[in-house]
């Protein structure tokens, strides 16, 4: 039997949420395979690598990234803390449960290529272009979605780069403000006036080099999902059907998204017919257009009947609040499918590519 790891916790400011991830889909795996190995990169980059196949690991819900990675590493035997000494052939497969920073844009995805592992999802280029906000808007455009204006702003540039988006024609407050490479809505929302604007790009760029600033949206918030099955002849590609977010906050930031009760979710989304098709192919295109793998979810605010495209996820997040488990179990598909169904592309395409 496949003998899959799963990678989780990471260097990013989304530590924490991968290591719910991670939990989630240790419990999924372990449903069906009687081997499964959690890897946990700590918060300074060390991996933390279990000598044996656990049959549990500690629940992240209540803990401080410290207390966890201390409780992890008296859960059981290490054989290491250093990526180096993996051992590779007692894992078949890495499952990802990474977020954000080096986990998503195509670093870690890169290493383990060069290791020769295979690992699910997207591999290097999707996964850089998509964690790049900046990047793949211009590939949206491109390729005709619909996006809202925005304006890419360095660290090192952005004091005398700002007074020429001050400047736009669309220009007027507030705007939106994220990390270009960022996700989760870690330090990103709406701000109201310059002064808002400079704190939030000074809380950014402690951690990031850039910002993107983009014209509000308003409008129904909703996210789809794509998922591959692997069949004979190749790969299914199928969009799933949107989920509608109605948050509790103003917009739907980290609380919302990974905190039980921090938004309202319906799946399917109270779309017309026409809309959800709509949402569906352009989900399914944009998962096409950034050259996404295994899965993918885009993220969209319908204004006026019509979907802006936001952004889109290569690594969602997959815990019991997440919206593509939400959409895999409208489909009536079991969570344990869809990982094998994963770990099945990530083995075909090591072996035959794709």
């Amino acid at each position: 039997m496949i003998a899959p790891g799963i990678l989780m916790g990471g260097t990013s400011s989304e530590h924490e949420i991968s290591l719910k991830t991670g939990n989630f889909l240790f419990k999924t795996l372990k449903q069906k395979y009687s081997t499964v190995r959690p890897i946990l990169i700590t918060k300074s980059g060390q991996w933390l690598i279990p000598k044996e196949s656990p049959e549990e690991i500690p629940d992240p819900s209540g803990k401080t990234y410290r207390e966890y990675e201390e409780e992890f590493t008296h859960s059981f035997p290490l054989n290491s803390k250093r990526f180096i000494d993996i051992e590779t052939n007692s894992i078949d497969c890495f499952v990802l449960g990474l977020h954000g920073g080096s986990g998503e844009n195509g670093s870690i995805q890169g290493l383990l290529e060069i290791l020769g592992i295979p690992y699910t999802g997207s591999g290097v280029l999707a996964s850089a272009l998509a964690m790049d906000k900046f990047r793949s808007n211009q590939i949206y455009e491109q390729n005709g979605f619909p996006v809202s204006p925005y304006y890419d702003l360095s660290r090192t540039e952005h004091l005398e780069k700002k007074q020429i988006f001050l400047q736009k024609d669309w220009f007027q407050f507030p705007v939106f403000v994220k990390p270009t490479c960022g996700g989760s809505s870690v330090n990103t929302g709406p701000v109201q006036n310059e002064s808002e604007l400079n704190s939030l790009l000074d809380a950014i760029f402690q951690s990031e080099d850039r910002a993107l600033i983009q014209k509000p949206m308003k409008g129904v918030e909703v996210s789809c999902g794509v998922i591959q099955k692997p069949t004979n002849h190749g790969l299914e590609t199928t969009s799933l059907y949107p989920t509608e977010i109605i948050p509790k906050n103003e917009f739907f930031d980290y609380k919302s998204k990974y905190m039980v009760g921090g938004s309202e979710e319906i799946t399917p989304a109270r779309l017309s017919p026409e809309t959800t098709e709509r949402v569906r192919n352009l989900a399914l295109l944009a998962h096409t257009a950034l050259g996404c793998l295994g899965y993918s979810r885009t993220d969209f605010i319908i204004e006026n009947e019509i979907p802006l495209v936001l952004e889109t996820n290569t690594l969602p997040g997959m815990t019991e609040t997440s919206l593509i488990p939400q959409q895999i179990r409208h489909m009536g598909w079991k969570m344990e499918d869809f990982l094998d169904w994963m770990i099945e592309i990530a083995l075909r395409k090591k072996s035959s590519g794709f």
